[in-house]
């Protein structure tokens, strides 16, 4: 398909998907290299931001327990983050290859429309 002789809405049309499709690839590859470097480069840069505070003078007056209780608590608190983040890095994994996955195709099928337009528009002048 080619816009040559075609209107201005359809030519930018192409030039705006083409767009559109090149940031799409470009922020999931970044967000893929992003969580890339977090997990094999700089492993200290997923550590969480704000400590968790698990001794048992943060827990409310009324409940009672022991310190064995209270460090169980706190693995298990500490299991559920580190699971939790294990999740967020696969959710992104997972959103950042289905939007490559549907982008690139069509960014190539646009631009390259957008690029022989341009070639002919070039040969006109």
């Amino acid at each position: 398909m080619s816009t040559k002789g075609g209107s201005v809405i359809l030519r930018i049309y192409f030039a705006l998907v083409s767009f559109v499709t090149l940031m799409m690839l470009i922020f999931s590859v970044s967000d893929l290299i992003n969580v890339a470097l977090k997990t094999y480069v700089f492993k200290f840069a997923d550590a969480p931001e704000y400590p968790m505070y698990c001794e048992s003078q943060f827990i409310k007056e009324n409940v009672k327990e022991t310190a064995e209780e209270t460090e169980a608590r706190c693995a298990r608190n500490k299991e559920q983050e580190n699971q939790s983040a294990i999740i967020r890095k696969q959710q992104s994994l997972v959103r950042d290859i289905s939007m490559l996955i549907v982008s690139l195709p069509l960014f190539f099928i646009h631009f390259r429309i957008v690029l022989r337009d341009w070639k002919e528009m070039k040969k006109e002048v």
